[in-house]
């Protein structure tokens, strides 16, 4: 369990180590130099912690009820109040982070939605076997259902 110093610092240094802190995530700008600091910065269990966390955002705000996140994340109840409480009445990071991913996923789907439109009116190839397409397609759309 993480553990911080029962000696408190100094204000002053406080407040620029948590800057310090700050900027370096902010400096983390691709994927992978994310995952890389992440990797350097933190321990196995307080990533899943932290991943556990903004997953129990995402699902609230996808609006799962409290006990159904619970279950699926092995997580606490009591866990889940304190994130659905700070996307109450917190700062709005949890929103800003997770609004921005809600958005990239309902990209995906409406341009997903638009292919497999436009690929139910489009014949297969010149030459291709009809129902081989028809069996092809129908598979790639189960499947796509089922990762959701």
């Amino acid at each position: 369990m993480s553990q911080i110093s029962k000696y408190p610092l100094n204000k002053q240094i406080e407040i620029r180590v948590y800057e310090v802190l700050t900027e370096s995530i902010a400096e983390a700008r691709t994927h992978q130099t994310v995952q890389k600091l992440l990797e350097d910065l933190l321990s196995p269990t307080e990533r899943l912690m932290l991943a556990k966390r903004l997953s129990i955002a995402l699902l609230l705000l996808k609006k799962y009820n409290h006990r159904t996140v619970s279950q699926w994340l092995k997580v606490s109840l009591g866990t889940v109040g304190k994130v659905s409480l700070a996307l109450q009445h917190g700062n709005g990071g949890y929103q800003t982070v997770i609004g921005s991913i809600l958005k990239k996923e309902e990209l995906k789907e409406f341009i997903q939605k638009i292919d497999d439109a436009i690929a139910d009116f489009l014949p297969p190839p010149k030459g291709a076997d009809w129902s081989h397409w028809r069996k092809r397609r129908w598979e790639e759309k189960v499947a796509r259902q089922k990762a959701f």
